[in-house]
C-alpha cells in the first residue's frame, strides 16, 4: 500500500502462528458494520451528515450540509466490499521495530494482545490512508479543498476550519504526519472503528506497551483518555481472536461510560504520562494548562461519586437514613484516579500517577 523502504515490513516477518493471529483478527475487524460504513465514506468523499454531527458541531456552510450529504452515494458500499473481498494483508508495512515487538510476545499473554491491537490500530490507519489518497469516489477532494480554502472575514469559535473533511480534534497536525492530511483522515478512521484513537502507555522508555488507552473523540461524550474495563477488553480480545463471533456480539466503537475509570486529560497525557502511540501524532501543549470553568462527570465519572457522598452526607446530617455501603462504594471508586483527575489533590487514596 506504500513504497518500503528498507525500514518497513510486512507480515512476513512474522512466524506463522503470530501471523495467522494476525490476520484472522484483521479480517474480523475489517467485516465489521463499523469498519464498512467509515472506509465507505473515504471511499465517498465526505462524511455523511450524521457521521459529521458525531464528531463536531454542525457547520452550515459544510460541503457535507450543502450537498445535503445524508447517505452514502450509490455503489459506494459494493465498492468497499469488493476491496475488503480483494484485500491482502501483505500490502501493509509496518516499522520492523513494531513486528519485532510483536513477534517477541507469547500468545495467550497480555503483551502479545496489546501488540496485536497496535498493529491492528496502524493497519485500520493504513487502509484509511490508503483509501483517501486514491481520491476517485463521487466527492473529489477538491470539493473540500475549495470551501476550507476560500477567504473568510472571521470564523465563529463553534467553527474549525479542518485540514480534510474527516478529522478528529485533536489529530490534526498534519505538517508533521508522515503522509501528511491522509494522516488526518487515518486517526479519524481510528477513532469512528475503535471508539478513540487507538495508544498507549509507552513508559518513561517511549516504547513499551504496558496498556491499552482510547482518545475519543464524539460530541456530546468524554472527551477524557480512557482505558476500555476489565469486560470491554475481554469482549475486543475474544472477538478478535477467540472462536468465529456472533455479529450481535461486535465490541466496536468502544464507547466509554462511568465504569471506564483511570482517565487522562489529553492536554498532558503524552508529555507527562507517556500515552500516546507515536510522539508525532500531537505536538506538546505550549503554556499553562487550560483552566476549564465546567468539569463534566462525563470527562471525570468520580465526579458523580463525590456528588452523591455530600448528598448522602446531608441527608444523613438531617437524620434521614442513607445507604453507608452506597457511600464506602463512592469512597473506593474514588480511588480510581489518576493525576490528572480535577479530584486528585483531594483524593485519600489516589491511584497510580
Amino acid at each position: 500500500m506504500s513504497e518500503e523502504p528498507s525500514n518497513l515490513s510486512s507480515v512476513l516477518a512474522l512466524d506463522s502462528e503470530h501471523a495467522a493471529a494476525f490476520k484472522q483478527a484483521l479480517a474480523r475487524l475489517l467485516s465489521t458494520d463499523v469498519a464498512e460504513i467509515t472506509y465507505a465514506e473515504i471511499l465517498d468523499g465526505l462524511p455523511t451528515v450524521d457521521s459529521f454531527c458525531d464528531f463536531h458541531f454542525i457547520q452550515e456552510t459544510h460541503p457535507v450540509f450543502e450537498l445535503r450529504h445524508d447517505v452514502l452515494c450509490p455503489g459506494v458500499i459494493d465498492r468497499t466490499r469488493e476491496f475488503r473481498a480483494h484485500f491482502d494483508p501483505l500490502q501493509l508495512t509496518f516499522p520492523s521495530t513494531l513486528l519485532s515487538a510483536f513477534q517477541r510476545t507469547h500468545p495467550g499473554t497480555q503483551r502479545f494482545e496489546l501488540r496485536l491491537i497496535e498493529l491492528l490500530a496502524v493497519s485500520c490507519h493504513q487502509i484509511a490512508v490508503y483509501l483517501f489518497n486514491l481520491d476517485d469516489g463521487v466527492h473529489k477532494h477538491r470539493v473540500y479543498e475549495e470551501w476550507r480554502d476560500r477567504p473568510r472575514e472571521r470564523i465563529r469559535p463553534s467553527e474549525y476550519i479542518a485540514p480534510a473533511a474527516f478529522f478528529h480534534n485533536d489529530y490534526v497536525d498534519f505538517d508533521q504526519y508522515p503522509a501528511g492530511i491522509a494522516d488526518v483522515v487515518g486517526y479519524w478512521a481510528e477513532a469512528r472503528i475503535f471508539g478513540g484513537v487507538v495508544v498507549f502507555d509507552r513508559g518513561p522508555s517511549g516504547t513499551e506497551c504496558r496498556d491499552l488507552f482510547l482518545h475519543p473523540s464524539r460530541l456530546y461524550r468524554a472527551r477524557t483518555i480512557f482505558p476500555p474495563t476489565a469486560a470491554q477488553y475481554a469482549a475486543i480480545i475474544d472477538f478478535l481472536l477467540g472462536p468465529a463471533p456472533d455479529g450481535a456480539a461486535c465490541p466496536f466503537p468502544v464507547v466509554p461510560t462511568s465504569e471506564n475509570r483511570w482517565r487522562h486529560d489529553p492536554w498532558d497525557s503524552m508529555t507527562r504520562f507517556h500515552i500516546f502511540r507515536d510522539r508525532y501524532e500531537r505536538k506538546p501543549p505550549q503554556g499553562p494548562k487550560p483552566h476549564h470553568c465546567v468539569r463534566s462527570e462525563l470527562d471525570w465519572p468520580e465526579l458523580a461519586d463525590e456528588h452523591m457522598i455530600l448528598l448522602l452526607q446531608y441527608e444523613a446530617s438531617l437524620g434521614k437514613p442513607v445507604d453507608q455501603a452506597a457511600i464506602d462504594a463512592a469512597y473506593e471508586r474514588l480511588k480510581l484516579i489518576t493525576p490528572s483527575s480535577p479530584l486528585w489533590p483531594r483524593s485519600k487514596d489516589p491511584g497510580p500517577p
